[in-house]
């Protein structure tokens, strides 16, 4: 199956999971390549935004991903493409109607993202709902008391702290080669994603690139929160580097080894039961913001924004990557 024959927005319906939205079909490409290699990508029903439906028959290799630097060490992989079955089409208030059902069994009535798809009015809306259910659903099974939900381990979100603990330092001038060989050392040079690494080749940073690096700040708090080294932050405090650099600066008081090996995460619930604290204090925030627009308003609904965003990134291993 090509690209040219799916309309955006698609759900994708797993037989073993939730529903999947993808605003862009080589989303969709991309994470049946993920499916294909956990053994999970027979039966998966697609539909699109003109209500055609298909399920997932096979895979086949597509072109190689293209590697950049930063991914030199890791085993070349090839793209997927998709072999379907067509079936039936479905209307939109039969779609919307599978999702509700869906919906129903992981959220209390009321919820805001239950209303979110009961009043989805075109795929849409229906798919932006549906991206919190994709977010939300593993924290409500967990405080369901379903202890089995998979996480991110101790030493995934160690290593994310430590990534964005210099890029942090990148923000507030730190020299870059000081910075790269430092990740180098410490084997973090994989632990980049793609939007990240070309901060490190960038020899003077934009305005645009220390601001988003300054927000990692926020995300720490929250991972730093999830492995014990810290309090969460209250909605309207920003925290600032000195908890990491009494850490891991110059005269830290603990070297990157001893920081991976004092990680614990905290129980599952605990982790769960902040997502949704998060969420609420984020609905909240928003809310302020569109009523009364400020900076310091705008400022704290972006900074939950970030806290939220790490919080669930651990619960949602296979959900997930970070932005």
């Amino acid at each position: 199956m090509t690209q040219a024959g799916i309309a955006a927005p698609v759900l994708v319906f797993p037989s073993d999971d939730d529903v999947f939205p993808f605003e862009g079909v080589d989303q969709l490409f991309a994470k049946t390549g993920w499916w294909h290699s956990e053994n999970r990508h027979l039966d998966l029903e697609v539909v699109d935004n003109g209500g055609r439906r298909w399920i997932v028959t096979g895979t086949m290799a597509g072109l190689p991903e293209k590697r950049r630097w930063w991914q030199l060490r890791r085993p070349a992989g090839a793209g997927r493409e998709i072999a379907v079955r067509p079936l039936e089409p479905e209307g939109f208030d039969e779609t919307r109607a599978r999702v509700e059902g869906q919906a129903a069994r992981l959220f209390d009535e009321g919820d805001a993202t239950l209303t979110e798809i009961r009043a989805a009015r075109s795929m849409a809306e229906l798919s932006s709902a549906c991206y919190q259910i994709t977010v939300r659903a593993q924290g409500r099974r967990i405080l369901a008391g379903d202890a089995t939900v998979p996480v991110r381990t101790a030493r995934e979100v160690a290593d994310r702290v430590l990534v964005l603990f210099a890029l942090c330092r990148l923000a507030f001038g730190a020299d870059r080669r000081e910075v790269m060989e430092w990740l180098d050392e410490n084997d973090l040079i994989e632990a980049l994603t793609p939007g990240e690494a070309p901060l490190l080749t960038t020899r003077h940073l934009s305005d645009e690139q220390r601001a988003e690096a300054g927000w990692n700040i926020e995300e720490q708090s929250a991972l730093l929160w999830a492995v014990g080294f810290a309090d969460m932050p209250s909605p309207a405090e920003h925290p600032d580097m000195s908890t990491l650099a009494a850490l891991l600066g110059p005269n830290a008081a603990l070297g990157v080894a001893q920081f991976r090996a004092a990680c614990r995460l905290r129980p599952l619930l605990e982790l769960a039961e902040m997502a949704e604290t998060c969420g609420r204090d984020l609905g909240d925030a928003e809310r302020r913001d569109e009523a009364a627009p400020s900076d310091n308003s705008a400022m704290t609904a972006e900074a939950l924004t970030r806290r939220y965003g790490a919080i669930q990134w651990i619960l949602n291993p296979a959900r997930l990557e970070w932005r």
